[in-house]
């Protein structure tokens, strides 16, 4: 009868699991078509790296260890399950798990491990709950569980050695050879009672599992793995590629199924855990942006409209209305954009990647905002006019300012630089970039890459006042149809011009050159100034000779540091400079702090107060910092202009590394 009742219940609430994970994985298909299955061998390879060894969730040592004791531990004891089925409702054992020293040994261990760690996730919870982490009653219900299945577990094996059914020596199961000692002066109807007991808590509390996990977060325990193999394999800085054939009235993501299936999975995966939140700039400077509303909304929304859209599926778009309840309808009407997510959340955000570089198990969040602001675009549905006048003067005049490019261009002229339509055999194509031709704090920059770069000996030449935006800006505010049509009159004229290297000082034009223009057959050897300058340096061909005597602290930018993981070159030029005392913010390399200006930001946000650059630079003053040094225009502007008063009164300057390294190289 118990055997009845056990397989029973286990179909029950293993049929439920398996449905309602199987209903998910089915939403998920309503979305785009998108191709994750290629280089199996490199995503096996970041699989175990992330999942099995915990790579991302080791970057906070104590709760990685707990959580990797959890997966580790539960691992090894699913083949103890099924014995402990055997051994409790047959009387017998699995051959090589029941009777296997060395895996008991292990299972054991690793039960102790477990305990130990949902007492720490429970005072983590508790006494040391960081602020990002949003408490449930559903989390402490599920480290309560499991508890109960590792408890009941050891104490079922216990009964087993303390009524002499298993004579496993002690040595080889500590944790069930001590509860036996425990259960010993017991006798032994009584001791079977309890076993019985034990064995259908265990049970129990995993059948509870089985209801509990697809209806909550813990639905990332069956999702996350998949989403760890399935991570995205291109340039972290590139953006997916629209095929545009011209017919389409709008693109991007507004419904649901706009989205591929990949970013619909992504809600499912999400842990929740809120690192993302921890990482963000803008929900960190008080924003109304949350990157981790990115999965708990659209999740929602899913499991709202998707059932609706299946049940009807068979129905043209226009009958399913009219087939449909006021509910159903409601549903069916509700936009991503507006109702799903306000204005201000997709436009806040900076596009720094924080919450992507921290998510343990690789959700790329700004991958949707993407989609979501092309469509606002494409739409022309409730634009920002900020947004709307940049894209209008990239369109018209080449740059997010819309000035006259001759007229901007004159002060370059002046620093007698060759321009590639005299001096087409250069070896290098210097761009200079929308902020380094026009804005006054970014030049600069350009003026020192320039000195520097003729001091070097380098043959490099300019466009002139033919030189038109990279496109960045356009694509980052959602503008594709501007962006590919940038980027293809970029290329068909640079190719022309026989360019084949090039440099830049902004890390946004690089990041677009060297990641998204070979997505429309470009093959530039593209340079950012931090690298190359390193370079000259290691070379010999630039020698810093005057002594600074300051202590500064390098800025990270984002499209640099963390999206193209350059870190140590700008370095190696500061701290090849004399007397330079190079230190480190609280926040650098992949966990740098944003400025906030990207993300389309550097224009957006320019007349009300960004809390984000504030932040950054309150935190650059508290280094100790005399100079506050970077290698991105977008950054430089954003520190020089928005200073707070603190960092004012401790006159701390705001420079380009090429500034730096053009003052100690000047004769």
């Amino acid at each position: 009868m118990e055997a009845i009742i056990f397989f029973a219940l286990l179909i029950i609430s293993g049929g439920f699991f398996f449905y309602e994970v199987y209903r998910r994985y089915l939403y998920t298909k309503l979305g785009r078509p998108e191709d994750r299955s290629d280089h199996p061998g490199r995503r096996l390879i970041y699989f175990f790296s992330q999942l099995l060894c915990h790579k991302r969730i080791m970057q906070k040592p104590l709760f990685g260890v707990l959580h990797w004791f959890i997966l580790w531990g539960f691992l090894f004891l699913l083949a103890g399950m099924v014995n402990m089925v055997a051994e409790g409702l047959f009387s017998t054992r699995i051959p090589y798990i029941g009777d296997n020293l060395v895996y008991l040994l292990i299972k054991d261990v690793f039960a102790i491990f477990i305990i130990v760690a949902c007492v720490g996730l429970l005072l983590r919870r508790t006494i040391f709950k960081p602020q990002w982490l949003k408490n449930t009653p559903i989390a402490f219900v599920i480290i309560l569980l499991i508890l109960i299945i590792i408890i009941s577990e050891a104490s079922f094996h216990g009964v087993q050695i303390a009524l002499g059914e298993n004579d496993v020596p002690a040595g080889f199961a500590p944790l069930a050879a001590a509860i036996a000692g425990w259960l010993g002066n017991m006798d032994r109807n009584s001791m079977e009672r309890v076993g019985t007991i034990f064995f259908w808590s265990h049970f129990l509390a995993v059948f509870a599992l089985f209801f509990i996990i697809p209806r909550s977060k813990h639905l990332h325990l069956v999702f996350a793995p998949f989403n760890t193999y399935w991570h995205k394999l291109e340039p972290k800085g590139a953006i997916r590629k629209i095929e545009l054939d011209g017919e389409e009235v709008s693109i991007g993501a507004n419904n649901l199924e706009d989205f591929t299936w990949k970013q619909l999975f992504d809600a499912y995966a999400c842990v929740k855990c809120g690192r993302c939140d921890e990482h963000c700039p803008s929900h960190q400077s008080g924003e109304q942006h949350k990157p981790k509303r990115f999965n708990g909304r659209l999740r929602k929304h899913i499991d709202q409209k998707a059932p609706v859209l299946m049940k009807y599926s068979a129905l043209p778009q226009a009958s399913r209305y009219k087939k449909a309840t006021e509910t159903e309808r409601k549903v069916l009407k509700k936009n991503i954009t507006g109702d799903v997510f306000e204005d201000e959340f997709i436009w806040n955000c900076t596009t720094c990647g924080a919450c992507v570089e921290i998510c343990p198990i690789s959700i790329e969040h700004t991958a949707r905002l993407f989609e979501m602001r092309r469509y606002i675009i494409s739409a022309q549905q409730n634009v920002p006019e900020e947004v709307r006048k940049v894209c209008t003067g990239i369109e018209h005049q080449g740059n997010p300012w819309g000035l006259d490019p001759d007229a901007a261009y004159d002060w370059i002229r002046k620093l007698e630089v060759p321009t590639l339509d005299n001096h087409p055999s250069a070896e290098y194509f210097y761009f200079v970039g929308c902020a380094g031709l026009f804005d006054e704090q970014a030049r600069k920059t350009t003026k020192a890459m320039i000195e520097v770069l003729k001091r070097a000996g380098v043959d490099f030449a300019v466009l002139g006042n033919d030189q038109w935006c990279c496109g960045e800006a356009a694509r980052r505010m959602g503008d594709e149809r501007l962006y590919q049509k940038i980027v293809q009159n970029n290329i068909s004229a640079w190719n022309n011009k026989g360019v084949k290297k090039i440099i830049t000082a902004c890390p946004h034009c690089f990041n677009t050159l060297n990641n998204e223009y070979p997505q429309f057959g470009a093959a530039y050897n593209v340079n950012h100034h931090s690298v190359f300058l390193a370079e000259l340096l290691k070379k010999g061909r630039l020698r810093p000779v005057k002594n600074l005597d300051k202590t500064i602290t390098y800025h990270d930018p984002c499209y640099l540091g963390r999206y193209n993981e350059t870190f140590n070159e700008p370095r190696e030029v500061l701290t090849a400079i004399p007397s330079v005392r190079l230190i480190e913010m609280a926040r650098s390399r992949n966990s740098s702090f944003c400025c906030g200006a990207g993300g389309g930001r550097a224009w957006t946000k320019v007349k009300t107060n960004n809390q984000i650059t504030n932040n950054r630079i309150v935190e650059a003053a508290a280094s100790g910092a005399e100079v506050v040094c970077t290698a991105c225009p977008y950054c430089l502007t954003a520190f020089a202009k928005d200073t707070p008063v603190d960092a004012h009164e401790k006159n701390i300057k705001v420079m380009d590394i090429s500034e730096i390294l053009e003052i100690s190289t000047s004769i």
